[in-house]
């Protein structure tokens, strides 16, 4: 007869165990942070999906509006002959037909950028319209330095300036070539570009004694870029417009550049020595690519990208909020149950989405303020019936506030957000371990 109640005692203190054992309580909430893994990786695939959308948009305006631009030239093409080799007998050997390309003595290249958005639906794609003014000179083609040359085409010279999306030109292209205005036409007959824009040019034999000048203005539309190819044996490249945070990109950075309330400068000297190719050659050399310079279209820390990195805070913000329930529950002896932790846990999952989706409306900080509203207002209100203590719910709703203004702070830092994180971190350890040093792990 005594031992059903051994056996009820004996279950009543396996259960008061595992009601009160720090070390349990410890584990299931591991167990349970590792359950909101689950809707966060689902958060994590959405905030990527909307990113490609956005990328889409991009595209798409682009295809219309006119994409990235590279500036090429501008730059001449003489067909020739090349010479016919030594034959013997009665072979006949055919001339091969090839295309020699020269370029600038010197190149001065002045651009204004204006840049804007367009929607593309609920997406804001940033695109631009420059003016660009092209000057330099020409010395007169010598295919001296060239070898096998036979009979040169001089009637068949041509001047090309590339372009790479045609699209963006808002104007008819007129060149000053010398003392002669020659109208641009659409096409290039070169290896340099695919495309651009083409004309004739009056050029004979007999050598120039003076360089041939040169001058053309025009405007395009472009995103995303733009670039510039040093074709000449000096280029001079002087940028400007109203972006904040330019990108110098490529083989060459600014001399000099100035960041002014919204705007910018920056200046470009590239002498031929700085590039590996030569002033005059056939075919296509295999370096030309690499010399491009120029300047992209930089956002520092896009919309899509802040809520990517406040995603990767998410089991951080989940720890330390349950942290604080443990915390509580060992030290103000507050019973919490685990289903209590799930949906605590699925309301700062909730967060995220939330922010994603405000975002794409109200520009991420005015979203992030929403959110965190919400959210710590939901929690705060459902723990204060859980703990039924006014002081441990202000506490934990003012924990809360100041979590996700830590992650909010660490978010707009673009250089030294590690820094702030580790010290961050290491201050919430050092409270942790504090409050922890006196409990029995039972």
């Amino acid at each position: 007869m005594s031992s059903l109640p051994q056996e009820t005692n004996g279950w009543f203190r396996f259960n008061q165990f595992l009601a009160e054992s720090a070390s349990i309580k410890l584990v299931v909430i591991g167990f349970i942070i590792l359950l909101m893994l689950i809707p966060l990786t689902l958060m994590k695939d959405l905030m990527y999906e909307r990113n490609n959308r956005h990328q889409s948009a991009i595209e798409e305006v682009s295809a219309t509006w006119g994409g990235s631009q590279t500036i090429t030239g501008l730059f001449i093409t003489i067909p020739f002959f090349e010479k016919a080799p030594a034959t013997t007998g009665n072979a006949v050997v055919l001339p091969v037909k090839s295309q020699a390309t020269f370029l600038p003595d010197d190149l001065k290249i002045e651009a204004k950028i204006e840049l804007g958005e367009r929607m593309r639906g609920i997406y804001k794609v940033p695109i631009y319209t420059t003016k660009v003014t092209i000057e330099g000179a020409f010395l007169h083609p010598d295919f001296s330095d060239l070898k096998e040359v036979g009979q040169v085409n001089w009637e068949e010279a041509q001047v090309h300036l590339g372009l790479s999306d045609l699209r963006g030109l808002e104007d008819l292209m007129v060149l000053t070539w010398g003392d002669t205005v020659l109208t641009m036409s659409p096409g290039v007959k070169s290896d340099l570009v695919q495309e651009g824009v083409s004309s004739r040019i009056p050029l004979s034999e007999a050598p120039a004694t003076e360089k041939i000048r040169f001058k053309i203005d025009f405007s395009f539309r472009g995103s995303q870029g733009i670039f510039f190819m040093p074709l000449g044996r000096e280029t001079t490249v002087h940028l400007s417009g109203n972006w904040e945070h330019p990108s110098f990109q490529g083989a060459f950075l600014p001399a000099s550049h100035h960041e002014k309330n919204g705007s910018f400068t920056a200046d470009w000297k590239v002498l031929y020595l700085n590039r590996n190719y030569p002033q005059a050659f056939t075919g296509y050399p295999n370096s030309f690519d690499e010399s491009r310079f120029g300047m992209s279209v930089y956002i520092p820390i896009s919309d899509y990208q802040k809520n990517q990195r406040a995603a990767k805070y998410a089991v951080l913000i989940i720890a330390l909020t349950f942290m604080v329930f443990f915390f509580v529950q060992i030290l103000n002896k507050v019973r919490i149950h685990g289903i209590q932790f799930i949906l605590v846990g699925l309301a700062l999952c909730l967060f995220y989405v939330m922010l994603l989706s405000f975002t794409e409306h109200i520009g991420f900080n005015g979203a992030y303020l929403l959110s965190t509203a919400m959210t710590v207002g939901l929690v705060s209100l459902y723990i204060s019936a859980i703990f039924k203590n006014r002081r441990l719910s202000l506490l934990n709703c003012l924990f809360m506030i100041f979590v996700y203004l830590f992650v909010f702070v660490i978010i707009q830092l673009e250089h030294y957000a590690l820094l702030v994180g580790s010290i961050g971190l290491f201050i919430v350890l050092a409270v942790a371990m504090y409050l922890s040093r006196n409990i029995t792990w039972g």
